[in-house]
């Protein structure tokens, strides 16, 4: 069955409203808002970021240990201001003013070290952190590094821990077929599951009302970073998230009052859900020029007061990239990267890592952004601190958010 796009927003939040939540509490007597992107067309000129930053501040890291590369880099930061960098091979710690502490992981073979590192799933909420590993269960440890046991993954199906906001935990099983060539939804039955890590009992099922729809498995596929759902703190009390082909970002404060919060708005002839489904099935499924022109919506980080998003314009001309869209506004434009005309130190920022595999932080109204030293002595941009070098370590950058303007 083939939903028309021009239904498929307001359809899908009264079918979820209805079928998501495990409890029945909903609020949906506040305002949706909506995210008009029927129009977006592609600039060379990068957006400019003063659209939904008001400052910036920067945070120097010592020189040692080394840190090659900040687009693999992901920051978090605990409530005392201490900052921890996920690397490849680490997990740094350091000082608010950016001073080394120590490095919280051991790779080895011998007891309390880690074979080999994926990643971190952080809870800064709670003082813990979750290390990725293949073929194991979690590792489980706290800010200093010291080992808390193990979290279950699961078998067949695997059960991923993707991330954690306070007491909750997201997570999914993961969906898979029995042949090669087998017709496969990869959101499955229910986009994610929500865990509360006090009484360790599964509170929320966001359930997928299309379910139904699949694609032909089979041959290469594109690699959907953000799985299962695009998410985030909206604030210090809301939690935001989007599974990836829904049109429509929700929030909550509990789990227990899961409601929409934006609705996205796209062109007639963009890809809806049943096309990107048979996309992420298999590339296989389209004709090369249908990948290439087909206009469709990526990664998503909503805001109070809007939303960042990437969009495919038209792939084979270049035309795709970032732009930010009021909430209740239409978004305009897109391009690579967003400019800085908001002081005379920042380059130009490029947010494609960070969104696409949800690796984005944010606190108490400001994102944080690993950028290469290098990057400040390029045309354009300026050396935030005397000392900095083209070969020192990555510079933090805080940008600090506009807040939400009240309703008029």
């Amino acid at each position: 069955m083939m939903i028309k796009k021009k239904q498929f927003g307001w359809v899908l939040v009264m079918a979820l409203i209805t079928a998501c939540s495990s409890t029945p509490k909903q609020a949906m007597q506040k305002e949706v808002s909506t995210i008009d992107l029927t129009e977006i067309e592609f600039s060379s000129t990068p957006q400019p970021l003063s659209d939904f930053v008001e400052s910036i501040e920067y945070i120097k890291l010592s020189e040692e240990p080394l840190v090659t590369d900040a687009k693999k880099v992901n920051v978090a930061e605990d409530k005392n201001g201490n900052l921890y960098l996920d690397v490849p091979g680490g997990l740094l710690k350091y000082a608010p003013d950016g001073t080394f502490i120590k490095n919280l992981v051991k790779i080895g073979q011998g007891p309390g070290e880690i074979a080999m590192k994926l990643g971190t799933i952080f809870n800064m909420d709670r003082d813990f952190m979750l290390i990725s590993a293949y073929g194991v269960d979690y590792p489980k440890i706290n800010l200093n590094g010291e080992w808390l046991g193990r979290v279950k993954r699961t078998y067949v199906p695997e059960r991923w821990v993707y991330s954690y906001w306070k007491d909750y935990e997201i997570y999914k099983h993961t969906v898979i077929g029995d042949e090669k060539d087998d017709e496969i939804n990869r959101d499955g039955e229910y986009f994610f599951h929500v865990k509360d890590i006090r009484t360790d009992s599964t509170i929320y099922q966001m359930k997928n009302p299309y379910a139904h729809i699949k694609g032909k498995r089979g041959g290469p596929r594109l690699a959907k970073m953000g799985y299962p759902a695009y998410r985030g703190p909206l604030n210090e009390s809301t939690y935001w998230f989007k599974p990836l082909f829904i049109d429509t970002v929700y929030c909550t404060t509990d789990w227990t009052d899961v409601r929409p919060l934006y609705v996205i708005k796209q062109h007639s002839s963009a890809a809806d859900y049943e096309w990107n489904i048979k996309e992420d099935a298999s590339v296989r499924n389209f004709s090369q020029n249908e990948l290439l022109n087909t206009r469709r919506l990526g990664a998503v980080w909503a805001l109070e007061n809007g939303i960042l998003y990437f969009y495919y314009r038209e792939i084979k001309e270049g035309k795709l990239g970032f732009g930010f869209c009021p909430a209740n506004g239409k978004g305009k434009y897109i391009s690579l990267l967003f400019k800085n005309d908001i002081d005379e130190y920042c380059p130009p920022l490029d947010f494609s890592s960070i969104m696409d595999d949800c690796s984005l932080f944010y606190k108490n109204g400001y994102i944080y952004i690993p950028v290469n030293a290098f990057e400040f002595f390029e045309e354009g941009a300026k050396p935030p601190f005397p000392d900095l070098t083209e070969d020192s370590n990555p510079v933090i950058v805080k940008l600090k958010l506009k807040k939400k303007q009240p309703s008029k």
